[in-house]
């Protein structure tokens, strides 16, 4: 294990982390019970109250095209996520001594989550000190394009890394240090839902990602703007959406202009309470992220990696990165994606110079270029709706020949 690593996490620890070593060593002890019990079974997660992402589209996919498959979800009951998830199939309580013994005797442990766990926190310490060696297939939760160190095989554990864009799955094989073996292109999926919709025309989503240092406090000893009330981001987001030129481009475009911002960054909505432009600003709870990415017709971000999803619907986006020396310092360092070299969309450092591209795009009826959709073909191992099948053939197929070597019969 990385100490340097384990020494800058450990400040980040909760008391319910200390608390949950209770439920594990109850799972521990209780375990063998439930071994023969749970050996085919694959445990889907995500966030402890989300459904919404990869690990759900997955979870629907094999209990409507799999059902011989016993898969149970991780999820909290007092989610409002929870209703859809429990109508597919079995789910357990997040963090509960169940969860705990799922994850401990299961076959595979899904999730778009690094940290799909009972208790993240407890879970990274057994696994990176080789205390316990889980099947993690880690599906993500987006395209990777930054140099996110966190993922590198030094700080996780997975059995399976899945990709789904070309550059993207060269970057990861070349710098993150995992195995040829691990890294599996097979695709995003939820991208299996982005291909049938309807957009409404004058939908404009804006969805700027997380900023590390107003959560963690392993991260606030470098950062001098961990204030969220005087900060950057917070100035920077309401100078877009409090503009003047933003009232007029939704008054004479008749545009529904709708900011929701990181999951992250939720808790933070009551400070754009006077947005008075009409800008709509949506919490997680009242609005589904990929309903939002269906819907409409353009994307403004920072440099969250869902600008793919749009991309991967051949829609226009912009960057507004007013903050980009801090963010990479700070954050995440440069991957392989350029944002001001690329055929998707332009990057800008000023509000108005974005408010000036959406206008743009406004009058050009959000239509994108023949570049555009050129470079899309290159970008993108699979375009359809068979992302879900594929990680299911993978670990099925894996799964049969482990059972081969080992000299059993698989479950059909």
């Amino acid at each position: 294990m990385d100490f340097n690593y384990f020494l800058t996490k450990i400040r980040d620890v909760k008391v319910s982390d200390f608390l949950a070593t209770g439920k594990l060593f109850a799972a521990v002890l209780l375990s063998p019970l439930y071994k023969k019990r749970f050996r085919h079974t694959w445990l889907v997660c995500e966030e402890r109250y989300e459904a919404r992402d990869n690990g759900y589209w997955f979870f629907q996919y094999m209990t409507q095209r799999q059902p011989q498959r016993k898969c149970v979800y991780a999820i909290g009951r007092d989610s409002v996520d929870y209703p859809k998830v429990a109508e597919l199939g079995e789910t357990v309580e997040y963090g509960s001594l169940r969860h705990w013994i799922l994850y401990l005797t299961c076959e595979y442990n899904i999730s778009s989550q690094k940290g799909g766990k009972p208790n993240a926190a407890l879970c990274a310490f057994l696994e990176l000190n080789g205390l316990f060696k889980p099947k993690n297939v880690f599906l993500q939760h987006g395209v990777i394009i930054n140099d996110t160190k966190w993922l590198y095989a030094d700080c996780s554990r997975f059995h399976y890394f899945i990709t789904s864009a070309i550059p993207e799955t060269a970057f990861i094989r070349q710098r993150f240090g995992y195995p040829e073996s691990v890294i599996a292109c097979a695709g995003l999926a939820r991208f299996d839902n982005l291909h049938d919709f309807t957009v409404k025309k004058n939908r404009v989503l804006i969805m700027p990602t997380w900023r590390a240092w107003f959560r963690l406090k392993s991260k606030q000893a470098s950062a001098h703007d961990a204030d969220f009330e005087t900060s950057e981001y917070l100035s920077a987001w309401k100078a877009l959406l409090n503009a003047d030129m933003m009232k007029r481009l939704i008054q004479d475009w008749k545009l529904e202009v709708v900011f929701y911002p990181h999951r992250n960054m939720q808790d933070y909505l009551p400070y754009f309470a006077d947005v008075d432009s009409g800008v709509t600003i949506a919490s997680w709870k009242d609005y589904d992220v990929q309903d939002l990415l269906r819907s409409s017709a353009m994307l403004i971000t920072d440099y969250s990696s869902v600008f793919f999803d749009m991309i991967y619907m051949k829609k226009p986006i912009a960057f507004y990165q007013f903050d980009e020396e801090k963010f990479r310092a700070r954050q995440y360092g440069e991957g392989w994606f350029d944002y001001r070299r690329n055929a998707f969309g332009k990057a800008f450092s000023s509000a108005p110079d974005v408010l000036r591209e959406l206008e743009r795009c406004v009058r050009n009826g959000f239509a994108v270029s023949s570049e555009y959709l050129q470079e899309h073909q290159k970008i993108f191992q699979y375009y359809d709706a068979c992302n879900s099948e594929r990680i299911y053939r993978l670990l099925k197929d894996a799964e049969t020949h482990g059972a081969m070597e080992r000299g059993f019969e698989v479950e059909q």
